[in-house]
């Protein structure tokens, strides 16, 4: 935890620095819960909460990357107030603040959630939708093949045991 406190602090220098303005730090929560989530700002508790599974699978990444992603959030909010949470502001901040990529989304292993998934199909491959994306397709969602562009449609379970059920 000392490590991602030190990188948070540095973080928040950083932004002073660039924004001439001080900055609240946040409360800090390490979690063990299963999730997908690498890390979340909670701007309306001023609270980083960090995904202690990550962090011990790729230190050295996750002080990098995630804790910046992270803290460019509350930051953003101080300075621009309430915006797109990925939007153009955030983005400046992670490349020219933190000298960061502006990336959405991590590549950590989430096989040790072992999460249920729904199979769908595209004209390319398979893929496998989270019961919550699957729920949203079942809403009127749809989903398309970043490969091939076309919609994702449910892959029929077929019973192959001839009893009728």
């Amino acid at each position: 935890m000392q490590q991602l406190t030190q990188q948070v602090e540095q973080c928040f220098r950083l932004a002073e620095s660039y924004f001439k303005q001080s900055f609240q730090r946040p409360e800090l929560v390490l979690s063990s819960r299963k999730s997908k989530v690498a890390g979340s700002a909670n701007l309306s508790q001023w609270r980083l909460r960090f995904n202690a599974h990550f962090y011990q699978q790729q230190p050295e990444h996750f002080l990098a990357q995630t804790v910046p992603h992270e803290v460019a959030h509350l930051v953003c909010h101080a300075v621009y107030g309430r915006v797109k949470p990925h939007g153009v502001e955030w983005q400046q901040i992670m490349q020219q603040v933190f000298n960061c990529p502006a990336t959405t989304t991590h590549s950590y292993s989430i096989e040790y959630l072992q999460l249920p998934s729904v199979e769908y199909y595209c004209a390319c491959q398979t893929h496998q939708l989270s019961i919550r994306r699957h729920n949203n397709v079942q809403r009127g969602a749809s989903y398309q093949c970043k490969r091939c562009k076309q919609q994702l449609r449910l892959c029929t379970i077929i019973n192959s045991d001839n009893s009728g059920r």
